[in-house]
């Protein structure tokens, strides 16, 4: 017999917890979400997840002063 949905739920959770994970929120503006897709559209990643995880991560690889210039948007004057 399958597992009932709050029995799921309590091993997920307990298992998220055992990793560590934390839920990250992101609220963004149509230009940000169009751009997201069209990311994960060149790259071929379907999970919004996966790709934001794994933008971080390869920012991360470049080290301070190679990413710097990624995190550094024009300001409007």
């Amino acid at each position: 017999m399958a597992a009932a949905q709050k029995e799921r739920s309590a091993k997920t959770a307990a298992r998220r917890k055992t990793r560590g994970e934390e839920e990250i929120r992101l609220h963004c503006m149509a230009g940000t979400r169009q751009a997201l897709a069209e990311l994960m559209a060149w790259s071929g990643i379907e999970e919004q997840g996966e790709a934001i995880t794994l933008m971080i991560y390869r920012i991360h690889e470049l080290g301070p002063q190679k990413c710097l210039p990624m995190l550094d948007p024009p300001r409007h004057e």
